[in-house]
């Protein structure tokens, strides 16, 4: 396993915090455009609206007061165009004009107000009064909605008329005469380009507004938020030189623990057919797996699980791979019974545990075996550890001690079962960590537990060894799923 890989820390880097700075100012700005255009729209309908309601105003107040008769009079008096040189000619249109010019001033309107009537002999909607200085008695209304004006007066009754053109918002009331009869209407135009010059200065000031707002907070939020970026970024390269320094190291332990450590070739300098299946839960492991030949037909072999996993398990399994390196020079002669209690010995005094009753359960479980190929004869003597021994198509299984080895809480002496069996020519034996038994699982997420594995090794016991290790770890691989892995796994398998 690539220890970079597998101690790979996944760190938001500067440029992604950075770009996430970019990101929300870039969203806060566009947010920011989409209600100024928003407010655009409604500020320009609410003027439309103003516009509206103000010359609606005026054409409704001075349409109820102005008389109708007096229409009829000067359409009946001066019947052609050019008649009516100047409002003082006539005392009546005098009167009406400046009626129409005072409102007019009033209301601010830029266009004139314009009394209208329609002309039947001629068929033209005619101009009547005006609030221009010049009189346009007669002219004929050029003005836009001319149509819905004439339909206006020909309803007689219509409600008053309220629209607007692509240039011009306009309102039209009805001028009466003392009858009630409608004698001509009252318009009132206003310029739609007032509108949207009035429009596009609220937008321009609104703009203005906002890039200012915008400016004060880019400014403060890349200065100091800025600021916070660049500590960021100074503490991400520290935790990543820090991370680098830790994965070196846990790299570099890793060798060294493989150094320790048997290869799995090894094995074949006694045995004909083994496997060996190795699953740290972690980069390093606190499971290992041992051997030692001590002639051409007698070794020693044995699969421990030392107290924790990853870094501190693999402390604990180096101290273990040596002193049982140590042992196999110095007591190989010896059953394993007597090197599990030596073993025990030397541990404890190696890492102080002498007269501690807490905080000092560091140790191992262990199978150890002795195994004579010329006699077909086992010497086991296991801490917690059992023998699975595959004989004549069965499994036997042969429990070790229930005491550890090494940890203060059974004294530093204690000692150990001897088991000796005699095997037969296709036996095979299997010696195992807890990790594989333990491993939570399955459709109920229960551990997969040493009867499945019996189940398994049984149904897999005409195999090849090293087809063996794969069924075994397909099994647990099957049984594991999507959960994480819960301790390191080690799995020693050899047909004796």
């Amino acid at each position: 396993m690539d220890a970079q890989a597998a101690f790979a820390v996944k760190l938001p880097t500067a440029t992604a915090s950075r770009k996430v700075m970019y990101m929300l100012y870039g969203a806060a700005l566009a947010i920011g455009v989409a209600l100024i255009v928003h407010s655009h729209r409604e500020y320009r309908e609410a003027l439309l609206q103003q516009a509206m309601a103000r010359s609606a105003g005026v054409t409704g107040t001075l349409s109820a007061q102005m008389n109708g008769a007096r229409i009829t009079r000067l359409m009946e008096k001066y019947d052609s165009r050019g008649m009516l040189i100047r409002s003082t000619q006539d005392a009546w249109y005098y009167v009406e004009h400046g009626t129409l010019r005072k409102s007019a001033q009033a209301a601010g309107l830029e266009l004139p107000l314009t009394a209208v009537a329609y002309d039947r002999l001629k068929q033209e909607l005619q101009v009547v009064v005006t609030s221009a200085d010049k009189p346009a008695l007669r002219d004929t209304y050029a003005g836009p909605g001319t149509a819905e004006i004439q339909r206006f007066l020909g309803h007689g009754d219509a409600p008053p008329l309220r629209f607007t053109t692509g240039d011009e918002v306009i309102t039209v009331d009805a001028v009466r005469d003392p009858a009630g009869k409608i004698t001509g209407a009252l318009v009132a135009r206003t310029p739609m380009a007032t509108l949207e010059s009035a429009a596009r200065a609220g937008l321009l000031r609104d703009v203005a507004i906002a890039a200012l707002i915008y400016a004060l907070v880019g400014a403060l939020l890349f200065r100091r938020v800025g600021r916070l970026v660049r500590k960021q970024e100074t503490d991400h390269r520290d935790l990543q030189e820090r991370h680098e320094d830790i994965t070196h190291s846990i790299s570099y332990a890793e060798k060294i623990q493989s150094a320790l450590v048997p290869s799995a070739d090894k094995y074949g300098e006694l045995f004909d057919d083994f496997f060996v299946l190795n699953r740290p839960r972690d980069v390093v492991s606190g499971d290992f797996h041992w051997y030692h030949r001590l002639d051409e037909h007698i070794g020693l072999v044995a699969a421990a699980d030392c107290t924790g996993h990853g870094v501190p398990g693999a402390m604990m399994a180096a101290i273990a791979c040596s002193l049982l390196n140590d042992l196999g020079r110095e007591m190989g002669d010896r059953d394993p019974a007597t090197l599990l209690a030596e073993l025990n010995r030397r541990m404890v005094r190696n890492l102080h545990q002498e007269g501690r009753r807490t905080g000092a359960g560091d140790g191992m479980d262990i199978a150890l075996c002795r195994v004579d190929r010329r006699k077909r004869d086992i010497l086991f003597a296991g801490a917690f550890r059992p023998l699975y021994w595959m004989h004549e198509g069965r499994l036997q299984v042969i429990n070790g001690d229930r005491k550890p080895v090494g940890g203060s809480q059974y004294g530093s002496e204690r000692s150990f079962t001897l088991h000796r069996i005699t095997y037969a020519e296709g036996d095979r034996i299997y010696l195992f960590s807890d990790g594989i038994v333990d491993q939570f699982g399955g459709p109920e997420k229960r551990k997969f537990m040493a009867t499945r594995l019996g189940e398994v090794l049984e149904d897999i016991q005409r195999m090849p060894m090293a087809m063996q290790a794969d069924a075994l770890e397909r099994a647990f691989l099957d049984w594991k799923g999507a959960q994480p892995q819960v301790d390191d796994v080690c799995v020693l398998g050899i047909a004796v």
